[in-house]
């Protein structure tokens, strides 16, 4: 169980919203350990956070991309 649920972690981390740095960081937190109750529940905090980090994104490109070109359209 918590082989599966580092793994499961190691495969959210890769998400962009984390950097190296906190990749980094967070291996050595995960690898020592042993709960796998705690490694669900950073799981869950670290989905969290990479769906917010995509919200402001989509929030950032609604924004540049300006108004529609023929506003009739439903794009």
């Amino acid at each position: 169980m918590v082989s599966s649920a580092r793994r499961n972690l190691r495969e959210v981390l890769n998400h962009p919203a984390f950097s190296p740095e906190r990749r980094q960081k967070a291996e050595l937190l995960l690898s020592a350990c042993t709960d796998a109750a705690q490694l669900l529940r950073w799981k869950l905090l670290a989905l969290q956070e990479s769906e917010a980090w995509e919200d402001a994104q989509l929030a950032r490109e609604a924004q540049e991309l300006g108004p529609a070109a023929h506003p009739d359209y439903l794009y």
